[in-house]
């Protein structure tokens, strides 16, 4: 019988599925339930933009502006969404706009292609003038061929793959590049059929996969602890499910239920040595910190397209992984880790600062590890309301 205590967390809803989620709802405009949405910043955002929209249709000729703070999920679906629902009768112009990094981040390609639909929108904000504030003018999506790359954000491909069912004409989308974050589109493409189905009153958000790889990563850490994840299995819709993929190549112990899946860490954490994670982003933070640990290296690679999210995620990384006596080198799409296994009982002679540069996923890729890196500080720690918001309180629940 296990000695090891048991530990279960239940993570919030997944926001990726909330957010296809609402805009399908909202798009079909039936009264759907939805239920386990998760209450962070992103969510949040889109819930008000909807409720605005819905409101401000009775009360034509004004303009709208609509925050979404730093949500680049909310902000391209709403630009598609908007774009769709504008009244090309009326005089009134949407305005999506951003918190300063959301306006420094790019959505030209996403604005291009709606243009090409019918649409008419101009992006005024950064150095190209490629970003947010995003101007839609009264205008008529109609439909047709559209071209986009298909490198730089699946979001894009997601928000036109959730409009083109509404247009006058067939629409067809034809992707060039290689496809980046390819499992969010088949996310995108099961929820548009569920959604399409008449007899849908209730709808259901998986626990979020990308926000439980950070309680993975604590159980690989902690081999004296047991966690269960409830409400989520290897059978989940979302990508990132990976993360017990790649946690079990590190060494962990991975026991699948139908309802909940445990996860037990081993004394020796092995490396992923070359790895492509191109399909599951969001992951890398998490498996970045972890690979400081492995006895060995890691390099993960075809992930360019982090140097564009919340912050540039590989200079982050690079920064803060020194921080520890760790050599680390990122390049323009990898970034390599010469872990250390004794990195736990290494002695510190002053406290080490971890910047999040406002980062949800830097801020709880790195916060996993103050139980075991003495005088850790993780600076602007509330940025994890972004997605995760009750992360601090499930890690004290880890530590006891």
């Amino acid at each position: 019988m296990s000695s090891k205590k048991t530990i279960k967390i239940l993570v919030p809803g997944s926001k990726s599925i909330a957010a296809r989620a609402l805009i399908l709802a909202a798009l079909h405009d039936k009264k759907i339930k939805i239920k386990n949405i998760p209450t962070c910043d992103d969510t949040k955002y889109l819930i008000n933009a909807l409720k605005k929209l819905e409101k401000k249709s009775s009360t034509k000729n004004k303009d709208i502006k609509i925050f979404t703070g730093n949500a680049g999920t909310t902000t391209r679906f709403l630009t598609a969404f908007c774009a769709l629902k504008i009244d090309p009768k009326q005089k009134e112009t949407i305005i999506i706009y951003g918190d300063k990094r959301m306006n420094e981040r790019p959505i030209k390609e996403l604005t291009s292609a709606l243009n090409q639909l019918g649409a008419k929108i101009e992006t005024t904000g950064g150095n190209k003038k490629n970003c947010p504030p995003i101007k839609i003018y009264p205008s008529e999506i109609t439909g047709g061929k559209v071209k986009i790359r298909g490198d730089i954000s699946s979001q894009y491909i997601s928000a036109l793959m959730m409009i083109s069912k509404f247009t006058k004409k067939k629409t067809t989308i034809k992707i060039e590049k290689k496809l980046c974050s390819k499992p969010y589109i088949k996310i995108t493409e099961k929820l548009i059929k569920e959604f399409e189905n008449e007899n849908l009153k209730k709808f259901t958000v998986e626990s979020d996969a990308s926000s439980a790889s950070y309680i993975g990563e604590y159980a690989a850490i902690n081999p004296d602890k047991k966690i269960i994840l409830k409400n989520l299995t290897k059978n989940s819709i979302q990508g990132d499910i990976k993360f017990l993929e790649y946690l079990s190549k590190m060494g962990c112990k991975i026991t699948e239920h139908k309802n909940y899946t445990e996860i037990e860490g081993m004394s020796t954490i092995k490396p992923l040595n070359n790895i492509d994670m191109n399909a599951t982003p969001d992951l890398v933070m998490t498996f970045s910190v972890l690979a400081m640990f492995a006895n060995g290296t890691t390099k993960i690679t075809h992930i360019s397209n982090l140097r564009i999210k919340e912050t540039d995620r590989l200079q982050a990384l690079e920064n803060e992984i020194k921080k520890f006596g760790i050599k680390v080198k990122t390049g323009k799409d990898f970034i390599k880790i010469h872990g250390n296994p004794n990195l736990i009982a290494k002695k510190y002679k002053s406290p080490i600062s971890i910047n999040t540069y406002n980062d949800h996923r830097i801020a709880m890729a790195f916060g996993v590890l103050n139980s075991k890196i003495p005088k850790l500080k993780i600076e602007n720690p509330k940025c994890v309301s972004k997605s995760y918001p009750t992360f601090w309180k499930d890690l004290i629940k880890l530590q006891k």
